[in-house]
């Protein structure tokens, strides 16, 4: 009777999560994984023809998939390598005996809760060839106006720019909850011994951030894997392909170019390959210190 009352309040508590999961995750991607064998338009599901692993054949063919592949990593490689130092910095800044904290954080955290979409529409105009506020300030010091957007040399870094604006924050608050952890008396001994601020640094605090470290680095992959606003509202995937990112690519394919077999065999080797960058990413990152 024990275990039956056990089990049944285990089924009441995790069960509606786990259909939930069932049936919004587990279940889409197992029709995604059979949709990529077929051949069909959203407009007429019904007729379609099967066609294997051709698909996969033709997205590895076209030269516009493979471009989305490389833009999108070269997008992710961007976002980690410019996100990560930055917020590190700031979080150590704010670790510190610095009046009005919480006031900073909200400032810093403000641009991680806003919609992805607000924000994207709200660069658009800050970038603005003509009489967008960057331009407009860069020509009040008599600098020349950038085209930003419309360039195929600056929409990936400006795009990066954005990102990093936006998610600083949100990296800074692990980062700083990190630093929170640390034992306050390793860093009094690295004092006591003699140990400047860059050595503490160096010697104890990063060593013991290898576990937030990790987190951050997968999390920021992600998000950065996953853009797709960005491309939507702010270049439309141009100019020339230069920032069309796989989900927006995907989109594409499926609602624009009436192709879902193709977009579902893209979806599904991208599904995988950012599985294994997550994995590899924990497995070389791992920490190896404990406290």
């Amino acid at each position: 009777m024990r275990r039956l009352q056990h089990w049944g309040a285990v089924a009441i508590f995790v069960g509606p999560f786990l259909g939930m999961l069932l049936l919004f995750q587990y279940v889409p991607v197992l029709r995604m994984l059979w949709d990529s064998l077929w051949d069909f338009a959203l407009l007429n599901p019904d007729k379609r023809s099967f066609v294997g692993l051709q698909n996969y054949i033709d997205m590895f063919d076209d030269p516009d998939r493979r471009q989305a592949f490389l833009v999108t990593f070269g997008f992710a490689v961007g976002v980690v390598c410019t996100v990560i130092p930055v917020s590190f910095l700031v979080a150590v800044y704010l670790n510190g005996q610095l009046p009005a904290r919480a006031i900073v954080r909200t400032v810093v955290f403000l641009p991680v809760v806003t919609s992805a979409v607000v924000i994207a529409t709200m660069w658009v105009f800050l970038f603005d060839p003509t009489n967008g506020l960057v331009n407009s300030a860069f020509a009040l010091v008599g600098l020349p106006r950038m085209a930003f957007l419309t360039s195929k040399m600056q929409a990936l870094p400006s795009i990066i720019f954005m990102m990093l604006w936006q998610q600083t924050g949100f990296a800074t608050v692990l980062f700083l909850s990190g630093l929170q952890g640390i034992p306050g008396d390793l860093e009094d001994a690295a004092r006591v011994d003699g140990c400047s601020a860059w050595q503490r640094l160096r010697h104890v605090v990063i060593p013991l951030l290898s576990r937030t470290t990790v987190f951050v680095v997968v999390i920021m992959t992600v998000f950065s894997l996953q853009a797709f606003a960005p491309a939507l509202i702010m270049t439309g995937g141009g100019p020339e392909g230069t920032t069309n990112f796989i989900a927006f690519d995907i989109y594409e394919l499926a609602f624009s170019l009436q192709q879902p077999g193709l977009a579902s065999a893209e979806s599904t080797v991208f599904m995988l390959l950012v599985l294994g960058i997550s994995l590899a990413q924990m497995r070389l990152l791992r920490t190896r210190w404990n406290y």
